[in-house]
């Protein structure tokens, strides 16, 4: 194993780390869902604290020799599959306030698929190649910087959908978790809408994103699926605290005759 390609493999578990840590420590910590509120890890130093270990060990992943690059890669990925599963179906401003799904199986998985990828990496004793190790780092944070702008465009996308929707909405099937602090503050502004409007909101608690219907699946909560006076599900779902609140401002309030979601 003593080609470029253990080399670039190596640097390339690097380039998702810089993005995420770059992104972190960058981002007013205001506009990150951040999941922790209590302990070392709590905002306003806990992402600054994650961002910050992100960026040294994507350096070390760089810069160490043998046995030791891998090893710290291990470790890294490692501890964020176990973050990762600890999150599930949460946000977890992984790269910063990107509107990414909320964290699922892909993400365990992807994490997983790097700790794997170091462990395999341990049988090789490497000899530092910065030169050839940055290069491939740098590729693989542009790799990963284009896929997340991309899937924040797509989410973005998604709920512009709410000022488009030519049907009628009369009311909102909302998904909420309860360590949420995103729901927490849109159940705040949820509370200050008129009473009747309050009442075509239906709200569910999830635990995790298997919990959420097939077509949203993949997204954060809080999110939410727009009905007609039916309950049946009408234009597309959207998902993050702005969307939300602005798809239930849409909902047309005809009387008391028009039933609410269920």
């Amino acid at each position: 194993m003593s080609s470029r390609l253990p080399q670039a493999a190596l640097a390339a578990l690097a380039g998702p780390l810089l993005v995420g840590g770059a992104a972190k420590l960058l981002t007013p910590v205001s506009q990150l869902a951040w999941p922790y509120r209590t302990g070392p890890l709590r905002a306003p130093h806990g992402p600054r604290l994650a961002g910050g270990a992100e960026l040294a060990a994507a350096t070390a992943l760089v810069l160490l020799p043998g046995r030791a690059a891998p090893a710290a890669a291990l470790i890294t990925y490692g501890t964020l599959t176990a973050v990762a599963q600890s999150l599930d179906g949460q946000r977890c401003a992984c790269f910063g306030a990107a509107r990414l799904a909320t964290v699922g199986r892909a993400h365990i998985g992807a994490n997983a698929l790097g700790s794997a990828v170091a462990a395999t990496l341990l049988t090789a004793d490497l000899p530092a190649r910065p030169r050839l190790r940055g290069a491939a780092a740098v590729l693989a944070a542009a790799t990963t910087a284009a896929a997340v702008l991309l899937a924040d465009r797509r989410r973005a996308k998604a709920e512009e959908t709410v000022a488009h929707c030519a049907e009628a909405v009369a009311g909102v099937q909302l998904y909420v978790s309860d360590n949420c602090p995103a729901c927490r503050a849109l159940k705040q502004l949820i509370g200050a809408m008129e009473p009747v409007r309050q009442d075509r909101v239906s709200m569910t608690v999830v635990s995790s994103g298997s919990e959420l219907p097939p077509g949203m699946a993949d997204m954060s909560v809080p999110c939410a699926m727009p009905v007609d006076a039916a309950g049946s599900s009408v234009c597309a779902p959207v998902s993050g605290i702005g969307a939300v609140k602005a798809l239930i401002d849409t909902v047309v309030i005809a009387g008391p005759d028009v039933p609410h979601a269920t």
